[in-house]
């Protein structure tokens, strides 16, 4: 079995994902290449980032649902930030309840803009990422320990099998 690059963090919370300076600086050793974040925020990070987001009091470079921009555009990318709301109670402080329908819909686009050998970047609830399904494998993994009744947030690292 291959080796995956585990990384534990003891990170207090915040609003936006990437103003927990443990968890932007573990994402931004993972970026390679030109960077799509598709649920973008309002923290940039340190890399060649093209920021989507829906909500247009955020910083993006196009403003607009995610699934529409993974579908349209005819940029590629070497890496792809997956950082979604997630939950419905998250989507209604930061995006006035505008929640992603699924998910699924918008991982099934993802391999048309990705280069080969591309990284998938996702953070959330859940470690089933992309899966071997869409020809993925796991590289890395990090698990966020906010402390008190915060649910921990799951990093992980994908790489393109191709």
């Amino acid at each position: 079995m291959e080796k995956i690059n585990f990384t534990y963090l003891l990170q207090p919370p915040k609003r936006y994902t990437f103003e927990q300076p443990k968890l932007k600086q573990w994402v931004e050793k993972w970026c390679k290449g030109k960077v799509l974040n598709l649920f973008a925020g309002k923290v940039r990070l340190n890399c060649d980032e093209y920021r989507v987001d829906i909500n247009k009091e955020m910083i993006a470079d196009y403003y607009g649902d995610a699934y529409e921009f993974v579908k349209k555009t005819k940029m590629k990318f070497d890496t792809i930030i997956l950082d979604p709301p997630y939950n419905l109670r998250k989507a209604r402080e930061k995006y006035q309840g505008k929640y992603i329908g699924s998910f699924t819909k918008i991982k099934n686009e993802l391999n048309k803009i990705l280069n080969p050998k591309g990284i998938i970047i996702s953070l959330g609830y859940s470690s089933t990422g992309m899966a071997k399904i869409r020809g993925f494998r796991k590289i890395a993994i990090c698990l966020i320990c906010h402390n008190g009744d915060h649910n921990d947030t799951i990093g992980l690292v994908e790489i393109k099998n191709n």
